[in-house]
């Protein structure tokens, strides 16, 4: 994700609805080196695409790094296999029974 001429976070994730359409993309913005980086959920509705210099795309938003950094954050529940605030607990699962695989929920 960018401002105009300003990076500031790159998507990891896109959430969809269940009738398949995008609600938001969960972008790390912040930290240096991969270290201090922060997981936020961007609402769909707030990017735009727009291309430049050699045609190439973009996403960007009318967003600072401050202000998504200041912004809630979430973290992947690989039990859950979901996105869940990162102040709520990890679901632990059972002991013992395997993770769920995508499709077999």
């Amino acid at each position: 994700m960018i401002r105009p001429n300003n990076k500031i976070g790159e998507i990891k994730d896109v959430l969809l609805s269940p009738d398949g359409k995008v609600n938001a993309l969960i972008g790390g913005v912040g930290g240096f080196l991969g270290m201090g980086e922060k997981d936020v959920a961007v609402p769909f509705s707030a990017v735009q695409v727009t291309s430049k210099d050699n045609n190439k795309w973009y996403l960007v938003m009318n967003a600072t790094k401050d202000s998504l950094k200041s912004a809630k954050g979430f973290k992947y529940d690989r039990t859950a296999m979901t996105w869940i605030p990162e102040d709520a607990p990890a679901t632990t699962g059972q002991p013992g029974a395997p993770a769920p695989r995508p499709g077999n929920r």
